[in-house]
């Protein structure tokens, strides 16, 4: 796989958590990144130890972290008039959208109601 490739916030944390291979996700000529929310999703997480903290903020500093722009949050905005999608969920298939990226998660049922062109992949 190549391209853009969106990390949704449950893969980081399964990752975190050694529950996913990272050559589940990690593949050659791939950009990868996450949305703003995953991060305040992610570092607001009650983590169970400094190690598992650590792990994260690394991992997070190794991505693209993706702001809200206008052009996101207009998609956002469309999305959810379409469709009744958790704000964060909508948020993240956005960025994707609007990135044309990819987006990696193991909820893809959060995102099947979304009518887009985003190319969904499950690892697990």
């Amino acid at each position: 796989m190549s391209g853009n490739v969106i990390f949704d916030t449950n893969i980081i944390i399964y990752l975190s958590k050694k529950l996913l291979a990272t050559e589940k996700v990690f593949f050659e000529n791939a950009s990868y990144s996450i949305s703003i929310i995953s991060k305040m999703e992610l570092l607001g997480y009650a983590f169970k130890d400094d190690k598992e903290e650590k792990f994260l903020i690394e991992f997070i500093d190794s991505l693209n972290v993706i702001p809200l722009t206008d052009e996101i949050v207009d998609t956002t905005i469309k999305l959810r008039k379409l469709t009744k999608v958790k704000l964060p969920d909508a948020i993240i298939y956005a960025t994707a959208q609007v990135f044309n990226a990819k987006l990696i998660t193991n909820n893809i049922a959060d995102f099947y109601k979304i009518t887009g062109n985003v190319e969904l992949i499950n690892p697990l």
